[in-house]
């Protein structure tokens, strides 16, 4: 940390720890919330869109399944420091509509998931057995 505000410019601000209340208030501010690297699902897009902000993201892994290109973000196709500085420079970020963004993120709530997870695994068991009886049957 020492070396990196020894590098940083003066318009950078390091917080250190901040509760999640804080960081929902933060991320509601930003233009865009820059997500670069690749992950599976990846949570602070969400986080971000939960706060109303679009994304700016690397376009592979999780983030081509939580954020709709020119709705809820854009992507940049490759993860280079070129691509990456294009699409920032190309962002705009008037006419994002932030209630259709949090709304979106709503889907990613641990309640929802769990219950779709939940149905998911019931309906393939349910899928399994009506299967399984009629395989019974056949012998």
């Amino acid at each position: 940390m020492p070396y990196l505000k020894k590098i940083a410019r003066p318009n950078i601000e390091f917080l250190g720890k901040i509760s999640e209340q804080e960081k929902a208030e933060l991320l509601s501010r930003a233009l865009a919330f820059i997500h670069p690297q690749l992950e599976d699902f990846g949570i602070t897009p969400v986080e971000a869109m939960a706060a109303g902000r679009p994304i700016i993201a690397y376009g592979e892994g999780g983030a081509t399944e939580t954020v709709i290109l020119g709705e809820t973000g854009i992507f940049f196709p490759r993860q280079n420091w070129e691509s990456l500085l294009d699409a920032v420079l190309h962002f705009n970020p008037i006419g994002w509509d932030s209630a259709h963004i949090r709304e979106h993120a709503a889907q990613f709530q641990t309640d929802i998931f769990k219950n779709k997870i939940k149905k998911f695994v019931e309906d393939r068991w349910e899928e399994f057995q009506k299967g399984w009886k009629q395989e019974a049957l056949i012998h």
